[in-house]
């Protein structure tokens, strides 16, 4: 279990330096106030922060053994390979069917794969909200441009 800590830690400084890094790039402070990369430079700090304790304590403190059930069952990394294939099923479609669709599919199949299926009435409500509440929320209340409606205009 050390050795996992300490790779997770270090994978995880690596992260936290990138994105210091890429946040250099962007103005960090303004005349209004702080900049695009005053936030992600702060958080990428604390983060490696973190990242450094962790380290530490995975290095230097006595560890537990690693539990009998630390390796998921198979039917945890289907689930897991399913949700990765439902995001990248979002990225290739949001521009040619429209946001709405492509994310009614999306918490349809989460939903129907992952969630409890006994009543489909809950999961189409959700759905519905989750797609078009949420289009309606963002475009009407907070002014936010989403991708495209699509070859559909929904």
């Amino acid at each position: 279990m050390k050795r996992t800590y300490q790779v997770t830690s270090v994978v995880f400084l690596l992260f936290s330096a990138f994105i210091i890094r890429e946040s250099l790039d962007l103005k960090f402070y303004t005349s209004l106030g702080p900049g695009p990369g005053f936030f992600p430079f702060w958080l990428a700090v604390i983060f490696g922060l973190l990242s450094l304790g962790m380290l530490y304590y995975a290095t230097f403190k006595p560890q537990d053994p690693m539990p009998s059930d630390f390796w998921a069952s198979k039917k945890g990394y289907l689930r897991n390979g399913a949700i990765v294939l439902a995001f990248l099923f979002v990225i290739k479609t949001m521009e040619d069917i429209g946001f709405v669709i492509s994310s009614f599919i999306f918490y349809m199949f989460l939903l129907l794969t992952l969630g409890k299926r006994n009543n489909l009435v809950v999961t189409l409500l959700v759905a519905v909200g989750g797609s078009w509440g949420i289009y309606y929320v963002f475009t009407q209340y907070l002014k936010v441009v989403l991708p495209s409606l699509g070859q559909f205009g929904i």
